[in-house]
């Protein structure tokens, strides 16, 4: 078993049949660790950084890929040399591609991974690992951090999940009384003084480019109304070209809302293995705020018609969505280093020079109307009442 290195990003680039290949094989797959993903995020957010994918190899057999750039994270007082995980802050869950080797493969595969990272003295940092997959379980493991590598955990915050039942019926009854009376009278309510209610989902390329028009600028009046910093030209850009790819696979899950015939609410989702992932949200308004959870009732229904075996709101616990009972997934920041005498210290200055990187690229503004934002968040979400005691994992 071996490491071999890419830095090319034509390599990259020739890569995406083997890349998916291996990610389907894999328990830990996930629609962020696509080839389609990874590779339109380095082409909109690399800024020259240097890219430094591991390939894991078995017999000439790719069993294991590694995502990885190389950054620099500077204060006024020091620096610091990281690798790690390609598509950070756009990836709502972030770790490493393996297909399915049996305990031996796996056992050599990570002892591969250690003598790699020691024997470089690198300090890698992987962001976003879900607490239930297998790779942040083997991480957590004490025989895999002994001797001389020092590993980090840090909990970056939850992502919301609704394991889909056979029903919208049953949805609806795991539901608090209040938030489930709401929801039809809400409905009711825009039936009767508004207009019709229509749901339309757009999942191919056709009028794709024109929906996602509409999209944005609807996703731009909500950021307005809440106070908090619009997309970058560039984030836009990076999610319209993804939303094509995703659309060619038939992973793009784009609906609308629509009331006498004008958009209320947008969802731009996808799907991959079965999963829903509930990704960048719109809403107009000038319509009342129930129209985002009737939204999802709508999308409900139409995931239970096909199948869907999960609903992942993704990162942050806001009040909207713990009123539909879900269970928690953790989000997990892991960094990996040669152990010694001030590893732990180190880590958390790293942490530190992660979140001021974080600071730096709003205004003093930007950054107070954010923390204003997640404040409210917090006190709304602080008053859900759970019906069943919250599994989290």
């Amino acid at each position: 078993m071996r490491i071999r290195e890419i830095n090319r990003v034509d390599d990259f680039k020739s890569m995406r049949g083997t890349w998916n290949d291996v990610l389907a094989k894999g328990r830990d797959k996930n629609i962020f660790l696509t080839w389609e993903w990874l590779f339109e995020w380095w082409g909109h957010f690399s800024d020259n950084k240097k890219l430094k994918i591991l390939m894991i190899e078995d017999r000439d057999e790719i069993i294991g890929i590694i995502p990885l750039l190389c950054s620099t994270y500077r204060t006024f007082l020091f620096s610091h040399d990281v690798v790690e995980n390609i598509g950070l802050n756009s990836s709502d869950y972030g770790g490493i591609i393996y297909s399915d080797p049996d305990d031996g493969q796996l056992k050599e595969m990570f002892s591969l991974i250690k003598y790699y990272l020691d024997n470089n003295k690198l300090t890698l940092r992987f962001d976003q690992i879900p607490g239930d997959s297998k790779f942040f379980n083997i991480l957590k493991n004490p025989s895999f951090s002994q001797d001389s590598m020092f590993i980090g955990e840090k909990n970056t915050g939850f992502s919301p999940y609704i394991l889909i039942q056979s029903s919208l019926d049953d949805h609806l009854k795991m539901l608090s009384t209040k938030f489930r009376g709401n929801l039809r009278k809400g409905e009711k309510k825009i039936e009767k003084k508004i207009g019709h209610i229509q749901f339309k989902k757009f999942s191919t390329t056709i009028s794709l480019e024109k929906n996602l028009i509409d999209f944005w600028e609807m996703h731009q009046k909500k950021m307005n109304y809440q106070g908090v910093p619009c997309f970058s030209t560039t984030q836009k850009g990076f999610l319209t070209e993804v939303a094509k790819k995703f659309a060619q696979n038939g992973w793009l899950n784009l609906s609308f809302l629509d009331i006498n015939g004008q958009h209320a609410s947008g969802v731009l989702g996808f799907e991959y293995y079965g999963k829903y992932y509930y990704y960048q949200t719109a809403f107009d308004p000038d319509y009342s705020n129930s129209v985002g959870n009737i939204h999802i009732l709508y999308i409900l229904k139409d995931l239970i018609g096909r199948g869907l075996k999960e609903f992942d709101f993704l990162r942050g616990e806001e009040a909207y969505k713990l009123r539909w009972q879900p269970k928690l997934r953790s989000n997990n920041r892991v960094v990996m280093m040669t152990k010694g005498p001030i590893s732990r210290l180190k880590f958390k200055m790293l942490n530190y020079l992660f979140l001021f990187e974080e600071i730096k690229k709003h205004s003093l503004l930007e950054n107070y109307r954010l923390y204003c934002y997640r404040i409210k968040q917090m006190e709304e979400s602080k008053k859900i009442k759970f019906k069943t005691v919250t599994q989290v994992t």
